[in-house]
């Protein structure tokens, strides 16, 4: 018989196949260490062996153990403690062989062999604890204590084996996991899911499990298809998911195979992507941090569109460390759409990582009753009498007497159902003395059974929340105890939604019965209730899915809305007017879809100036001038130099029109055209509030079009939108001016300031009134009756209390990108503050403007202004700029500390109330102690670098620990209560002073803000250095937020310079 060479290739090619296999046959055989390593020894130049050890190799390892693991070529390996290895050998060729550096302890080693890509991981338990060994990107290794080994068919590209050899304790262990190739196979498929759930459905607790079930039943009858991720970094025989216990049985029971993923580790869940196109979060406790997975849970893997559904924080504290906040917050905007299923959840997202949501019922709740009544059926659970059941998850003593009282009361017996993780994992059942003690005690029942001794008891009580929720469900009699280790916050948060508040039993150790726990219920109106919870519940999520399916392109599924700038582009370019701009809870305008009207073209995604980056050809090093109008009476008019008006005027003189911002009569502020000089009135003057701009861009264009010049002035996102809107198409007529911003709280915050400030009376309000000159912080009112009123300084103006410390400053203007230089506008213009810092000699006092040219546009506008407009047009270095604006690279936008307490306060108080909340300690709160200290029972605060404190003969010493100490460092003394505006108070004081400072001033400061008032200067010379002086000081405060008194270090120089005080008292004056 004749063979060609390719036949005889391809018998080669087949025997090596059938030689594989029986090699892989004769491996999965061997269950001894020992004799695993003889036979890879015998087939290392076959494969690639590949190993990493987690935690310790093992301390116990035997020589013989490790002289093998030598001889096969991982000659440095140790079983000393927590020294971390990771070798390769591939085809016979030690590739890899790396020991742990002492203070490192871990490995990391990425390399590359016959194009295949390995990444292998060796950690101990301080470093991460984990053994990975990637191939291609997909992990192979068991990730238990020990030695993990993999063997890979390079030629074949098939995993062949995966085990873990654990010698740490005196009993070694060697296990293998069975289904690598199947996880091979099942990532390098083309299976594909609509949705993939991500929770705690696979769990030994039953509230998990069937809450995990709800979720997906629910999606089921959408029509789409589901991937349930299987319990995400688990570990190869995970004590959790193994054969014959309630919980796998129940897997098995209700989920087809394919309905499962395989094992996925941290390093290559990101593979899912390929498989999945959206990822629910959901539900139970999964952003409880401390069972996250160390934030798995929030699913930080994943680029793909992502919904939260019904998730929990589990408590008040989702227990998220002060260092992983920005990790969860930046995880969080990543989300389409979230909901929670608490009350308490929803505030905290909101308070502390400035997060919407959805408050929907929990999914238990969310399917109909048969679907359980159809697992009940399949039960082999049988009671004959009249039982109560007791699921307790954390058992004690004073549970379990309260549980015979019950039953003593009833006349009853007790099925007692433990926690699912009795016996499968440590739970508060081993701990427990008296286990023996509980009636019934059912342990690892299974879920059908578990459903139906829930159904047919005639009363239940329970620690748990599931246990409280299928209570309802079943519509039981029965009593919660509430169990603060396991949130107590959801206990109320489940009762108090269907006003079953006296069912909860705050503290069991002091439990006695009550006639009405035998009352009936009357469900009829909670289950109307819970009808209609469990409708907007999956009508929530069934929209959401919809969007994602039908709008996916569309903004609002792909911006951030918290980044979202409200400029509303999107809403001005969408062809079929499907997008409106709307105030959200805060009053930010933010874009709303309409699903029936959108056709998903997504240009409202591809125009976007948060989504995309503006293309800027601008000047990232602009001229910069420092202007003043000639004009007196326009300066007068202007909030700072007059540069707007005076580039206006130049459009007008072409017969063009001018956008910029406009009061309204309601006190919020939209931007507005104006084609006559006439009108400029309605643009001057800063607004410090975000603007309306409705259709102002469509308007823009349409100018445009007709030829008009055209100027439009705005904040930078603003500008960045306007760009955006008109693409690439560079018009001449066009010049955009832009303002050195620093942020602009919503219209909302200043409606209600003012409306509570000032009721219907007012007016007109007029920040950055000229009388008292240029400032930042003169206010003119004007009322209805003709009469007008100065607030002459910032601490008298409770919203620019929360407006020049960034307390109200958005999420986008905190992460504003168009800031910085290269700027948008063609010109930029602003106040010149500190210029006189830098020029000595110009006039400042009514007024300068900073304005930047950018573009040659801009210069031709700026140019045709005529010399004699300007008192001053001076050109003057770009830094001078500093950073005002946050324009000069390398400034950035603030936010105050205090913005999130303002945020969540500023929704239910008064504002007033609500800026106290967020700036004062304790919340504003005072007690009723008078204003009156003396040395024997009162402390200074202060910085402990600057100040020293001492109490001699019962007299205060204040030295400052510095000759010549820097300003802005107080010693604070916190009165019991803010002092009135415009009452007179005495100040009795007896003090001494030793400074070399001619003159030494007593304050009263505002706990919350660096504001203060000088209510007393004393002269300080030879006569009274040194010694006691008494005064008795006569002052009215010029605020309402007086609530400390201060002294400053500044003012105490030289050597041993101190303060001391025996006396101080203030009182109000009848």
């Amino acid at each position: 018989m004749k063979c060609n060479l390719k036949n005889l290739r391809a018998y080669s090619n087949i025997g090596r196949i059938n030689n594989m296999q029986s090699i892989r046959e004769d491996l999965l055989e061997i269950n001894e260490i020992e004799a695993y390593l003889d036979k890879l020894n015998e087939v290392k130049n076959d494969f690639a062996i590949l190993l990493a050890v987690k935690d310790t190799a093992g301390s116990n390892m035997s020589d013989a153990v490790l002289g093998k693991l030598k001889q096969l070529g991982f000659e440095s390996i140790s079983k000393q403690l927590w020294v971390m290895y990771a070798g390769a050998i591939c085809n016979g060729e030690k590739i890899v062989d790396t020991v742990s550096k002492k203070t490192e302890e871990r490995v990391e080693i990425k390399f590359e062999f016959n194009n295949y890509k390995f990444d292998l991981t060796s950690e101990a338990w301080k470093t991460g604890n984990r053994a990975a060994i990637l191939v291609n990107g997909i992990d192979f290794a068991c990730n238990r204590r020990g030695i993990n080994i993999v063997v890979y068919d390079t030629k074949n590209d098939t995993p062949v084996d995966s085990i873990y050899y654990d010698s740490h304790q005196e009993n070694d262990v060697f296990s293998r996991d069975l289904e690598i190739i199947k996880k091979k196979n099942w990532i390098t498929s083309d299976i594909k899911r609509d949705v993939c759930i991500v929770g705690f459905w696979y769990g030994a607790n039953y509230g998990s499990l069937l809450n995990g079930y709800a979720i997906y039943r629910i999606i089921k009858d959408m029509n789409k298809s589901v991937l349930l991720l299987q319990k995400p970094d688990s570990v190869a025989d995970d004590i959790e998911l193994r054969k014959k216990i309630h919980n796998t049985n129940f897997i098995e029971e209700v989920y087809n195979e394919d309905d499962v993923s395989p094992r996925m580790s941290r390093k290559d869940l990101q593979l899912l992507d390929n498989h999945v196109d959206t990822f629910i979060a959901g539900s139970d406790q999964i952003w409880n941090y401390r069972i996250s997975f160390s934030g798995l849970m929030y699913i930080p893997f994943s680029k793909k569109r992502k919904i939260s559904f019904c998730t929990s924080l589990g408590s008040k504290d989702d227990h998220v460390a002060e260092s992983n906040i920005p990790f969860v917050r930046s995880e969080l905007e990543k989300y389409n759409a979230i909901s929670v299923r608490e009350d308490f959840s929803a505030k905290t997202l909101k308070r502390k990582y400035g997060i919407n949501s959805e408050i929907l019922l929990e999914p238990v709740f969310d399917i109909d009753k048969n679907i359980y009544d159809e697992l009940i059926e399949k039960s082999n659970f049988e009671e004959s009498e009249p039982y109560i059941v007791a699921y307790i998850l954390d058992p004690n003593e004073e549970k379990l007497n309260a549980l015979l009282e019950i039953s003593g009361k009833l006349d009853k017996k007790i099925i007692t159902i433990a926690d699912g993780y009795y016996t499968i994992l440590k739970s508060s059942w081993e701990h427990c003395t008296r286990k023996e003690n509980y009636p019934n005690l059912q342990v690892d029942m299974e879920v059908k059974d578990f459903l139906k001794a829930f159904s047919n008891a005639e009363f239940v009580i329970t620690d748990s929340f599931h246990g409280t929720c299928f209570s309802i469900i079943f519509e039981k009699r029965f009593i919660s105890f509430c169990n603060p280790g396991r949130g107590a916050e959801r206990f109320g948060d489940i009762l108090g939604r269907f006003n079953l508040m006296n069912r909860l039993v705050d503290n069991v150790s002091k439990f006695s019965w009550k006639d009405e726990y035998e009352e009936f219920i009357e469900y009829d109106q909670i289950n109307k209730m819970i009808k209609e919870d469990r409708e907007k519940s999956v009508g929530w999520l069934k929209n959401e899915l919809r969007k994602i399916d039908e709008i996916d392109n569309a903004i609002t599924q792909n911006c951030n809305m918290n980044l979202c700038v409200g400029c509303g582009a999107c809403s001005s370019i969408c062809p079929n007017d499907a997008i409106t701009m709307k105030g959200n809870d805060l009053g930010y305008y933010k874009p709303i879809v309409n699903i029936d009207k959108c056709s998903n073209c997504g240009i409202c995604s591809k125009i976007c100036p948060v989504i995309n980056n503006v293309e800027r050809e601008n000047s990232d090093s602009p001229k910069c001038y420092e202007i003043v109008a000639a004009n007196d009476v326009l300066l007068k008019q202007s909030s700072s130099g007059g540069a707007f008006s005076l580039l206006a005027h130049e459009i007008f003189k072409k017969g063009g029109c001018v956008f910029g911002a406009a009061w309204k009569d309601d006190f919020t502020v939209e931007h507005i055209m104006i084609d006559t000089e006439d009108d400029m009135y309605k643009l001057r003057k800063s607004k410090y509030l975000q603007s309306y701009l409705g259709n102002t861009f469509r308007k823009v264009k349409e100018k445009l079009l007709e030829g008009k010049p055209v100027l439009f002035s705005g904040c930078p996102c603003q500008a960045a939108g306007l760009r955006q809107y008109l693409g690439k198409k560079e018009y001449e007529n066009l010049v955009i001016v832009d303002l050195l911003c620093g942020n602009a709280p919503s219209s909302k915050f200043f409606k209600k300031y003012v409306q509570e400030s000032y009721g219907e009376d007012l007016v007109k309000y007029e920040f950055r009134n000229k009388m008292y000159g240029w400032n930042s912080e003169t206010v003119k009112l004007t009322f209805k009756d003709g009469s007008t009123k100065i607030i002459k300084k910032a601490c008298q103006s409770d919203y620019q209390r929360v407006y020049h410390n960034h307390a109200m400053c958005s999420y986008h203007c905190e992460h504003c990108k168009y800031q910085n230089v290269p700027k948008i506008g063609d010109i930029t213009i602003g106040d010149f503050w500190w210029i006189n810092n830098f020029d000595k000699e110009v006039e400042y006092k009514n007024g300068i403007s900073a304005l930047l040219v950018n573009s040659k546009k801009g210069q031709a506008l700026f140019d045709a202004i005529e010399e004699n407009k300007f008192k001053v047009r001076k050109e003057v270095p770009f830094q001078w700029l500093k950073g005002n604006g946050f324009t000069v690279k390398g400034t950035h936008n603030f936010v105050s500390p205090k913005r999130d307490l303002f945020y969540d306060a500023i929704q239910t108080m008064p504002f007033t109330k609500a800026v106290n909340y967020a700036l004062k300690p304790n919340h504003g709160n005072y007690d009723n102690t008078p204003l009156f200290f003396n040395s024997r029972n009162t402390v200074f605060s202060y910085d402990n670098k600057i100040w020293e404190e001492h109490v001699i003969n019962g007299t205060i010493y204040l030295f400052t620990k510095l000759i010549n100490p820097p300003t802005r460092k107080y010693a604070i003394m916190q009165m019991k209560g803010a002092l009135s505006k415009e009452t007179t108070y005495e100040l009795h004081i007896k003090f001494k002073v030793i400074s070399e400072s001619q003159y030494f001033n007593l304050h009263i400061k505002d706990s919350g803000s660096m504001f203060y008032q000088v209510i007393w200067t004393e002269k300080i010379d030879n006569n009274n250095r040194g010694k006691w002086i008494e005064r008795k000081i006569t002052f009215t405060p010029d605020a309402d937020i007086y609530d400390e008194f201060m002294i400053g270090a500044a003012q105490l120089v030289g050597n041993d310079a101190n303060v001391a005080f025996s006396l101080i008292d203030i009182h109000e004056v009848n």
